[in-house]
């Protein structure tokens, strides 16, 4: 009996051990199943998130910015910005015919616009090279104003004032010198004015401002290059005509016409020039020589030399 029971109870043990082998088989499987499913699960969640990713940036097209800087009264500065090359801005006031500004790919165009008097409309639509576009409009008023044109007379600057209304006084000031400007009063109720001012040498800002009988103002800025008129000497030894130029900016050509003739024209590029033309066998020989500088400032001098008997 007792080999019986010994014999039972080791079985007993072995069917137990099986059964735990099979359990913890089980559970390995289980636990290989789940790390496979987060996985995949995982790459799925990734994988939509990269594609409504994907879908947000194309939703999300920028498109060219509009703004507008007021310059003066009358005076606008239509600003476009974007960060794609821009193609072109068109701008319209009121019903007039519309204006294209081509934007040859850059990222920001400016174009200054005056306007008339009274109230204006301004459309503005701008387009970049992928033809994204984007609109802008907006009004403005402009009151009467009294018009100042600046010019050049005798190496001064002529400041030409008309006005629909009598003028009262024009003051005028270099850069930010206010307190060491000029006063001017206008005399008998003129409607226009004129002043002449000296030029600073090197690039300096001149402001000038108008007031009228009725104290409205009209301004006026500008940046202005004080230089002096190229230096031009042309001698003659009865033979030839010697000329020598010089500028200490720098001169840019010179025209040279002799007896009436073609006109001959020479690029220089220095600051001196020097150069001899050869008299013709004519009784009076006329020379006509213009110098310009890189500013656009000339000298002339006209020479004449008679033939002696």
């Amino acid at each position: 009996m007792n080999q019986i029971l010994s014999v039972n109870t080791k079985s007993n043990v072995n069917k137990k051990m099986t059964i735990n082998s099979v359990v913890i088989m089980f559970t390995i499987m289980l636990i290989f199943f789940g790390i496979g499913t987060t996985a995949s699960g995982a790459y799925g969640f990734y994988k939509s998130l990269s594609e409504q990713m994907n879908n947000d940036i194309v939703i999300l097209a920028t498109e060219p910015q509009i703004s507008i800087d007021r310059v003066s009264a009358s005076v606008i500065n239509i600003v476009v910005t974007h960060d794609k090359g821009i193609s072109a801005v068109m701008y319209k006031i009121n019903n007039g015919n519309p204006t294209q500004i081509l934007g040859d790919g850059q990222l920001e165009v400016k174009k200054e616009v005056e306007l008339e008097e009274g109230v204006s409309t301004i459309s503005i639509t701008a387009k970049d090279v992928n033809g994204v576009s984007s609109t802008y409009e907006t009004t403005y008023s402009v009151e009467r104003q009294a018009t100042i044109t600046l010019g050049q007379v005798d190496g001064k600057i002529q400041a030409a004032i008309k006005n629909e209304t009598a003028l009262k006084y024009v003051e005028y000031y270099w850069d930010e010198d206010q307190e060491n400007g000029t006063h001017i009063d206008v005399e008998n109720d003129s409607q226009t004015a004129e002043v002449y001012i000296d030029v600073l040498e090197g690039e300096h800002i001149l402001n000038i401002k108008v007031v009228d009988i009725d104290d409205k103002e009209t301004t006026k800025t500008q940046k202005i290059l004080g230089d002096n008129k190229p230096q031009l000497n042309i001698k003659t030894d009865g033979a030839k005509f010697y000329i020598t130029a010089s500028d200490d900016q720098g001169l840019e050509k010179v025209e040279i016409t002799l007896n009436g003739g073609e006109t001959i024209t020479k690029e220089i590029g220095t600051t001196e020039y020097s150069d001899s033309i050869d008299l013709e066998d004519v009784t009076v020989n006329r020379l006509i020589v213009v110098v310009y500088n890189v500013n656009g400032l000339t000298e002339t001098m006209r020479v004449q030399r008679t033939r002696s008997n």
